[in-house]
């Protein structure tokens, strides 16, 4: 069953498309955006989520990118 989102899908696509660009505009390499995108993954999750909860949200999202990537490859 497929997980239902309480953002849209042109946020989400805003979002991403942005920081894509930004990235794109400094020429960042790929091993400099991915430094990049998981800084700010750290930051988001130590700065927004519950001390207790970070490494259950960390895990998770661990999970979700690596679904992700397999399943492009599938």
């Amino acid at each position: 069953m497929p997980i239902v989102s309480k953002y849209s899908t042109a946020q989400i696509e805003n979002l991403v498309n942005e920081l894509l660009e930004t990235l794109h505009a400094n020429k960042a390499t790929t091993e400099l955006a991915l430094m990049c995108l998981g800084n700010a993954v750290s930051h988001v999750i130590n700065s927004s989520i519950p001390g207790a909860q970070r490494a259950a949200v960390a895990s998770h999202f661990s999970q979700a990118l690596a679904d992700a990537v397999n399943a492009k490859s599938n």
